[in-house]
């Protein structure tokens, strides 16, 4: 038997998922799979380098929603 990867289980889940609501399901936030990577390298590097490399490499469109987003959950 073939082993199947995180993604493709992960697919599935999301098929399964859209087949019981009968519409098509969309990842609109990032989390959980998409972060766990961030993570470790914030326990390897700490968390002042990862994101002032993670401010350098993101758009400046993509930190404003970001900003927008704390500011609206603050509120």
């Amino acid at each position: 038997m073939v082993k199947k990867s995180e993604a493709q289980l992960i697919r599935e889940m999301g098929d399964r998922l859209a087949a019981l609501y009968d519409k098509p399901t969309a990842v609109d936030e990032a989390g959980g799979y998409y972060t766990k990577d961030v993570f470790a390298m914030i326990e390897e590097h700490g968390i002042e380098q990862v994101m002032r490399d993670l401010l350098e490499f993101l758009d400046g469109d993509a930190i404003q929603d970001f900003v927008n987003h704390m500011a609206n959950k603050e509120g």
